[in-house]
């Protein structure tokens, strides 16, 4: 646990400052120190989670593509080739553009985040 500790700038000086320090398993620090590492975890969290979120995207669309494959014919000339009624898959494909949706919510909500971190 963090300590705080009152220390005179300097014996010299003409005003009496005081700067505060916060110790840390017995090293002093100061508060500006703490804040610029504080804010190094939050960026970096903040970068973290736009990756996830991208990852999860990511995903999403690997869904999105592997139907859209399923619904494409390996001829297009030939229109029997279609394995899937188009309309038997209409329920995955609402979920999945749902879930699109989402997620590219998600991922935009990240990069806010982290650009609010940052500046």
């Amino acid at each position: 646990m963090a300590k705080t500790v009152r220390t005179v700038a300097s014996p010299s000086a003409k005003s009496k400052s005081i700067k505060r320090k916060v110790v840390v398993n017995g090293e002093a620090t100061t508060s500006a120190e703490t804040k610029k590492s504080a804010r190094k975890k939050a960026a970096s969290a903040a970068a973290l989670l736009v990756e996830d979120e991208f990852n999860n995207l990511r995903w999403a669309h690997r869904a999105y593509d592997c139907v859209q494959n399923f619904l494409a014919p390996l001829n297009a000339r030939n229109v029997e080739e279609f394995w899937i009624e188009p309309s038997e898959l209409t329920a995955l494909m609402e979920v999945i553009n749902a879930e699109m949706g989402r997620r590219i919510q998600t991922v935009g909500e990240a990069i806010h985040a982290a650009r609010k971190v940052l500046h």
